[in-house]
């Protein structure tokens, strides 16, 4: 931010076919009522297993996964039946892989293995080649390690992905020449998102109990998952978390009809994008922290956030008073928080310590190139994801200023949610356009993201207020797409 420059990415060690999902327009979570607990293990026949906990878990999630669209294919395939895949699972252990440069046994048969053995290290795939899919088993490697720390269900919506890309494959969207692998990467987004939905619901088998609760954990598994920031803009390949978390959320809240209707592709809009400057990536893509909490008139990102809602507040012949920030360990009018906007001072309070854990929040990926292995960090820096915490207090700064509206409850987060996404596609422009204080850097929306599913729901922040990490989300897209008019 500050350039609200973005943070360099933790080095990946291979680029990852796995979905990373993205959000878009203005979808709501179904509120599932599960009651009914799990089948029994799925016995799926996989070229290469070696029968462990994580081949299981994969099984049961492609168990479910398969029957979903055995019954959604003829609602979008002009009634054909879903044919099964020709080339089957091919269950593969990395590390051997990586030491031994081959794909071994079993799993040797695989076209995508054949071609090129190191393709699923650290990878699940959909192989165009044989109609298969395949994935990296190994423990130590990145889909069991997303699993371990954000639940089986992060995993099953992995293999929702990859299964939206043999849906795909099934209707001939890879035969088009005019689609781009973000394009197609974005349907098997929106397709796992449908799947999503249903297991909301109770409808699967494997997965009886999912909550609003479990997915947000699952997204921020996927949010995790995401690729690095790009080097060149050929190097854009599945979109950044916020390009695929908004695609989930629109096969969440549209389904498969939209996920695979002749328009999808058009509605698409994408904000993955390279560095465009070297003291951009050298800064690592974030502006101090101190920059962000000086309380002084200098404070580059309270003059932007004053600028834009003066701007909008004229546009609809209204004045708005600008907004300070001030250091405080509660909030006057919140004595139980440590964020939050006080409208008899006009003021976003923010406690120093609380500040300091949302800016070095957001989760991350190292890994051994040698082996394989990953490691998956936390308290990296983000500093739009502080960012919009002030951001959604200047929201309320607007309520309250501009509409004379409660303050305290959901609908106000919701709103407030809503102006932030605004505010972010206004400074997500290019560097040093004239007349704003700050630009976003590529990974700032995946900053923001993050926070959407964690920081802002704290108590110590705004609160959940019946909203869920996805719902927050969503609502913070949909001022992204729409602007402020759909606020």
């Amino acid at each position: 931010m500050g350039d609200l420059v973005n943070r360099r990415r933790l080095s990946r060690l291979v680029p990852l076919i796995v979905a990373a999902l993205a959000l878009t327009a203005c979808a709501q979570v179904v509120d599932g009522q599960p009651s009914v607990g799990n089948a029994p293990n799925a016995h799926l026949s996989v070229k290469g297993s070696d029968d462990s906990s994580f081949d299981q878990v994969v099984e049961n999630s492609l168990s479910d996964i398969e029957a979903f669209w055995k019954q959604a294919f003829p609602t979008i395939s002009g009634g054909k039946s879903l044919t099964p895949l020709k080339g089957g699972l091919y269950s593969v252990d990395g590390l051997k892989v990586v030491q031994t440069g081959q794909v071994t046994g079993p799993a040797a048969s695989n076209a995508c293995a054949q071609k090129s053995a190191s393709f699923v290290v650290d990878n699940g795939a959909f192989c165009t080649l044989d109609d298969s899919i395949s994935w990296d088993r190994s423990p130590d490697h990145l889909f069991a390690q997303l699993g371990k720390k954000y639940g089986d269900f992060t995993v099953a919506m992995i293999f929702a992905h990859e299964f939206g890309h043999s849906i795909s494959y099934r209707l001939g969207v890879f035969d088009r020449t005019d689609l781009r692998t973000i394009d197609t990467e974005s349907q098997a987004d929106c397709a796992a998102g449908a799947w999503v939905a249903s297991a909301l619901k109770g409808q699967d088998p494997h997965f009886r109990n999912i909550t609003p609760q479990t997915v947000d954990e699952a997204l921020e598994g996927f949010l995790n998952g995401r690729d690095s920031t790009p080097d060149t803009p050929e190097d854009v390949s599945h979109g950044n978390g916020f390009d695929r978390l908004s695609a989930v959320a629109d096969g969440i809240d549209k389904g498969v009809k939209y996920c695979f209707s002749s328009g999808y592709f058009a509605s698409r809009t994408f904000t993955e994008r390279p560095y465009t400057s070297q003291s951009d990536y050298d800064a690592g893509g974030n502006a101090p922290i101190s920059d962000q909490l000086d309380t002084s008139s200098s404070n580059y990102f309270v003059k932007d956030l004053n600028r834009f809602w003066t701007a909008a507040a004229k546009s609809i012949n209204k004045s708005f008073t600008p907004v300070k920030i001030a250091s405080a360990t509660h909030p006057p009018c919140e004595p139980k928080a440590s964020f939050g906007y006080c409208p008899d001072q006009n003021t976003v309070y923010f406690d120093p310590a609380f500040a300091k854990k949302a800016y070095y929040s957001l989760p991350g990926i190292t890994g051994d190139k040698s082996t394989g292995n990953v490691q998956l960090v936390e308290n990296q820096p983000g500093d739009f994801a502080l960012g919009v915490l002030f951001s959604i207090g200047w929201g309320m700064a607007v309520r309250n200023q501009l509409f004379n509206r409660s303050l305290d409850d959901q609908a106000a987060l919701q709103a407030a949610v809503c102006y932030s996404g605004a505010y972010a596609k206004d400074v997500n422009v290019a560097s040093n356009t004239p007349g704003k204080d700050i630009t976003l850097s590529p990974s700032d929306l995946d900053e923001a993201t993050s926070a959407m599913i964690d920081q802002v729901g704290k108590a110590q922040a705004f609160g959940a207020r019946g909203t869920t990490g996805l719902s927050r989300i969503q609502d913070f897209v949909k001022g992204y797409k729409g602007g402020l008019s759909v606020c």
